[in-house]
């Protein structure tokens, strides 16, 4: 957790000096944030070129409007809010619809760590990639946004328009449908990649 905090307070001083008009800082901020809101827009999303000229526009937003923005505390919360934001309106405008497919739902990967002695059963990997489809979009977008994005309950709740309290209850809930599910790969660690 120390990193996160030092990481935090890193970027609030990349973001202030941004504001001010410091190119240096907006390549910085561009350069280490595109490739998790790539790919948040693209769990969002299967338009792929929609994700990009999104951020692309988002980003161009926050360079001409540097002197309006606001002062944030947690930046990579900041920039998927405002992906998302941006993404929705863009779906509307074009009358697109998100699809609750599992091409168009929020996607998880997986990685199982064993000891190098242990195999995998392949019936083993079914259940997990079972388990994980079985979550609802919102569920697995969920498990994104706490485990992937680092997010706070209370951002949480934010991105998916929900109170804090609930945010917590939901990613509880998904956690604890999770293990109920894979009860029977305990012996291994499951490590979600989104």
């Amino acid at each position: 957790m120390t990193q996160i905090t030092r990481d935090s307070a890193y970027w609030f001083r990349e973001w202030a000096s941004f504001k001010s008009g410091d190119m240096g800082s907006f390549q910085r901020i561009y350069d280490h944030f595109f490739d998790r809101m790539y790919q948040y827009g693209c769990k969002l999303t299967a338009d792929t070129e929609l994700v990009e000229d999104s951020i692309q526009e988002l980003f161009l937003a926050l360079y001409t409007q540097k002197a309006q923005l606001s002062d944030t505390d947690h930046l990579g919360f900041y920039l998927l809010k405002a992906l998302k934001l941006t993404l929705y309106g863009k779906m509307r405008k074009e009358k697109q619809i998100f699809r609750k497919q599992n091409d168009d739902g929020f996607r998880l990967q997986f990685v199982v760590e064993t000891d190098e002695s242990e195999t995998i059963e392949q019936e083993k990997i079914d259940l997990i990639l079972r388990s994980l489809e079985e979550l609802s979009p919102q569920a697995r977008e969920i498990i994104y946004l706490k485990f992937y994005g680092d997010l706070s309950y209370q951002e949480i709740g934010e991105m998916l328009g929900m109170k804090p309290d609930s945010a917590k209850k939901q990613v509880y809930r998904t956690v604890s449908s999770l293990r109920l599910m894979l009860k029977d790969t305990t012996p291994y660690l499951l490590v979600i990649v989104c």
